[in-house]
């Protein structure tokens, strides 16, 4: 079975956390609650949910949706390709998008959520 693991970006209090637990809907399988350390249950429209795409970098750093990655001196983001049910790098600069399989190659230095500057 494939491990899923999420972090969660809170849009409220601008700050990244790993949750306790994220409460899907038995029917849907859409989630609908987050849990924090110290915080009970909120609703999940307060956070973005980034999932962890089962790979990681050349420094063994667990890479999910939205980090931003190093490659070739060229900066990617991680994003979700809906219609290929596949994460694919999309790159900054505007170069093809690249198939998130090259992410052991590569280093993450951020997310789009907390690094600016990029």
């Amino acid at each position: 079975m494939k491990l899923l693991k999420f972090r969660v970006w809170n849009k409220v209090s601008k700050k990244m956390h790993n949750p306790q637990a994220i409460s899907f809907d038995i029917q849907s399988c859409n989630p609908f609650a987050v849990s924090i350390p110290t915080k009970s249950w909120d609703p999940v429209e307060k956070y973005e949910l980034l999932q962890w795409t089962g790979l990681r970098d050349e420094d063994g750093t667990d890479v999910y949706e939205a980090d931003l990655v190093l490659i070739d001196y060229e900066i990617y983001k991680v994003h979700w390709n809906e219609s290929q049910a596949a994460f694919e790098l999309i790159s900054l600069k505007g170069s093809p998008a690249k198939d998130a399989d090259i992410l052991p190659t590569g280093k993450v230095i951020g997310n789009m959520y907390e690094t600016e500057n990029l």
